[in-house]
């Protein structure tokens, strides 16, 4: 018979040897690991609420500008500038604020892919 280590083993060594079987400590397992799902969750949403909120932004911007007067084609890549009207309509022109004497300047736009717009200013 060989007892070599026998005292390591969660067992008997024979078939009539007692068990020795302790049970895990489930609960024990669980506050260990808790913190870390949790921690796993909560960046997950925070980083979902983020770019909810970017795309939110993102659609503002577009709504404002494609609500905007365009009298011209714009071209993919080029900057234009968005002017409100005192009557409050809104129009999009080539010309910067530099260039004109305009008021109601409301921002600089790029034209990018897929025909949206980022705000630069």
């Amino acid at each position: 018979m060989h007892t070599t280590g026998s005292n390591a083993l969660t067992h008997g060594i024979t078939p009539n040897a007692p068990a020795s079987i302790k049970p895990v400590d489930i609960n024990a397992w669980k506050g260990k690991i808790e913190p870390e799902f949790k921690h796993y969750f909560e960046e997950k949403y925070n980083h979902l609420v983020r770019q909810y909120e970017e795309l939110v932004d993102e659609y503002n911007i577009n709504k404002l500008v494609y609500e905007s007067d365009i009298n011209f084609k714009p071209l993919i890549g080029n900057v234009y500038y968005l002017y409100e009207k005192e009557d409050g309509r809104r129009f999009i022109s080539i010309l910067s604020f530099n260039e004109t004497r305009w008021t109601g300047y409301l921002g600089a736009f790029r034209l990018k892919t897929q025909y949206t717009w980022e705000k630069i200013d």
